[in-house]
């Protein structure tokens, strides 16, 4: 059974997705979703949404500790053993380490986060923003679950007595329906019953032809943005031009550049020449601006020259721009 401190969760729709093809859909957005090279998931389907841990296979295993102990044939999330589901609302549930929050939609957890300790009022809130609910003025309460023996997502299973008094009018009228539709079936014949399966097998046959051309259409469009990503991610961080105004930004005073070097796309070596260079205030302005990082100033031969080293960032997006 895996600690919720270990399992990432996001919750898929699959209502355009035929039942058929719904475990290729779910292992496909897994895949691409994971930030675990060696992933391994469960999933909870609950009506046409799919509630999904995934976790690091590689991960669950050291922690264990003990190479020769062989696998667990099947590793479930602990989540799955605490606590209720609910129609709505959120909660906060002890673990056997750490704190998880939910929220719960018709039925289904929409958005879970784990904490090592209770979490504060202001990560409580944070959590509740990002699943779509208000801040709340006080801090959550922990509620306490003991470990079940089976998941939440387990039907539970009623007595033969049970069923009977439970339902016996619905069995009554089902048999009455079955009596009537074997007398119905007798008398239209079996002519009548082949042609109606005929038109149903057609039915059903063109929706799921319309459906797949759906599902390849976008299985084209999910590697055309891999390859999209993957030619973005190719391009260098800024230009040269980009790059000296933003130096001459970041040094103040009279200075003078002796050399400027740029071994890789990711890597800016410069030598300048100043008055008084202070090394320390130079790494920390060019570290604050976010457009370095691991920045080394050092002064050079002379005593009025600093060489600067730094690893270059890519410019951050810009909300609403795509840009």
């Amino acid at each position: 059974m895996l600690a919720r401190g270990f399992c990432t969760y996001t919750v898929l729709d699959g209502a355009a997705v035929p039942v058929r093809k719904r475990r290729g859909f779910v292992e496909m957005a897994v895949a691409r979703w994971s930030p675990f090279a060696d992933v391994q998931s469960h999933v909870e389907w609950v009506g046409d949404r799919a509630m999904v841990w995934a976790w690091s296979k590689s991960q669950v295993e050291a922690v264990d500790g003990v190479e020769s102990r062989p696998s667990p044939r099947r590793a479930r999330p602990e989540s799955l053993f605490r606590g209720e589901p609910r129609a709505s609302g959120d909660e906060l549930v002890t673990l056997e380490e750490g704190f998880e929050g939910r929220v719960w939609r018709d039925g289904v957890m929409t958005a879970s986060c784990w904490w090592p300790q209770v979490p504060s009022l202001g990560e409580w809130n944070e959590f509740r923003r990002g699943a779509g609910l208000p801040p709340e003025a006080a801090a959550p309460v922990a509620v306490s679950s003991p470990l079940a023996d089976r998941a939440w997502t387990t039907p539970k299973a009623i007595g033969v007595g049970e069923a009977f008094g439970r339902y016996g009018g619905m069995l009554a009228l089902a048999a009455v329906g079955i009596g009537t539709a074997v007398v119905c079936a007798l008398l239209v014949g079996v002519l009548a019953l082949k042609v109606s399966i005929w038109q149903l097998d057609r039915d059903i046959a063109e929706r799921e032809q319309s459906l797949e051309r759906i599902i390849d259409a976008r299985d084209g469009a999910m590697k055309a943005r891999a390859a999209i990503d993957a030619r973005i991610a190719m391009r260098p961080p800024a230009g040269q031009v980009e790059l000296l105004a933003l130096v001459s930004g970041l040094i103040s005073g009279n200075w003078q550049l002796l050399e400027w070097k740029v071994p890789d796309a990711q890597t800016l070596e410069m030598t300048a020449r100043m008055a008084n260079p202070d090394p320390r205030a130079i790494v920390s302005a060019w570290e604050g601006s976010g457009r370095f990082s691991a920045v080394t100033a050092e002064i050079g031969r002379q005593p009025d020259s600093v060489v600067v080293k730094a690893r270059i960032l890519r410019a951050p997006l810009r909300k609403g721009t795509g840009k």
